[in-house]
């Protein structure tokens, strides 16, 4: 019901009960009094009924996929009574989040609502607030109320799908494989070997397959896996979000396997730096301008190291690191990829830096 519609209600119950009034005066029977003592007495009790305060006795919330949750509440009357009301309605409210509940409670000693599938924006949330509306009998009387329930939830960005990680994991065998030969040198070379199934491609060494005639790899020593370079360049873009997304799952898959150093640049409390903690995936903001991004990128990115950089089509990079060749951009395209679509032979050259 809007507030013009309980408004209107409203007048028109006061017009009733003062005709009410009005006929009683003007022919004063024992029946006339009656309704004017029973109408006056409901009014009065439906009128108190709504002046009761509340508490939150419980909170339960449940983290599903897609950063959504489900939230429990239990309220009680803070006198301990039962509520003598019609019905309470509840909305919950977080930044641009609301959900309403709606459940009569004449006689309950009790409130229990339940909020499915709330989805929380990214970021650090420490209270939600909980509107009540108690509607007094026969929905007369109204009175509004609020609760704040501190809730302490970090949002990171959404993962995505494990078969999604999986396709993105595997655009970049090729890269990590690469990548890895080339701070090899050949005094760290144990033999070299005929070519087995699980070899890759990449370390086949060619000269020494033609004087041979078959296939031949050199085998290396062991040593420490070199980290890579995580990158992230937020721009102002309307994907965005996606690929702070897809960023975010990379780095999950990552981490499991070698040390990674991460590099996340945007905007933080409205200054455009670079931060190092994971944890900053929860403030991080788009960069307006390109002037901006390449001052902060320019010496970030300006090291010679296994690189992945994930970045709008529309980000412009600094000169400097086209001449490094151990990095891998990350885009829009390779989202479209991950996602079910397909790549042209030009995109995927973009996309692959070659």
């Amino acid at each position: 019901m809007t507030k013009f519609m309980y408004v209107i209600r409203l007048v028109l119950f006061l017009l009733f009960y003062l005709t009410i009034v009005v006929y009683t005066l003007i022919f004063p029977t024992n029946a006339s009094w009656f309704i004017f003592y029973a109408l006056t007495l409901w009014i009065i009790s439906s009128f108190l009924s709504t002046r009761q305060s509340y508490h939150l006795t419980h909170t339960e919330r449940i983290k599903k996929d897609d950063n959504r949750f489900s939230f429990a509440f239990t309220i009680q009357n803070k006198r301990r009574y039962p509520f003598f009301l019609s019905a309470v309605k509840i909305n919950l409210l977080l930044n641009n989040t609301q959900q309403t509940f709606y459940t009569s409670t004449l006689f309950s000693r009790q409130i229990d609502s339940e909020f499915q599938a709330v989805v929380l924006p990214r970021g650090h949330h420490d209270t939600l607030t909980l509107e009540i509306t108690a509607i007094g009998l026969f929905g007369v009387w109204k009175k509004h109320s609020q609760l704040t329930v501190p809730i302490n939830i970090d949002v990171y960005p959404t993962i995505l799908k494990k078969s999604e990680r999986d396709k993105l994991m595997h655009t970049l065998t090729a890269h990590f494989t690469q990548t890895s030969r080339s701070f090899n040198h050949d005094y760290y070379m144990n033999e070299i070997r005929s070519f087995q199934n699980r070899d890759s491609l990449a370390g086949i060494d060619w000269k020494a397959s033609l004087k041979r005639g078959q296939w031949m790899v050199k085998e290396y020593e062991a040593e420490e896996e070199a980290p890579v370079d995580f990158y992230f360049i937020g721009f102002n873009t309307t994907s965005f979000e996606d690929l702070l997304s897809l960023g975010y799952s990379l780095l999950q898959d990552l981490k499991a396997t070698r040390k990674v150093n991460i590099f996340l640049i945007g905007r933080f409390e409205n200054k455009v730096i670079v931060k190092t903690t994971e944890d900053s995936f929860l403030t991080i903001e788009p960069i307006k301008s390109q002037h901006e991004l390449t001052e902060v990128t320019r010496s970030v990115l300006n090291k010679h190291s296994s690189k992945i950089i994930i970045k709008s089509r529309e980000v412009q990079i600094p000169l400097p690191l086209n001449a490094h060749l151990d990095h891998r951009f990350i885009d829009e395209d390779t989202l479209l990829q991950v996602k079910g679509g397909r790549l042209n032979a030009a995109d995927h050259k973009k996309q692959t830096g070659a």
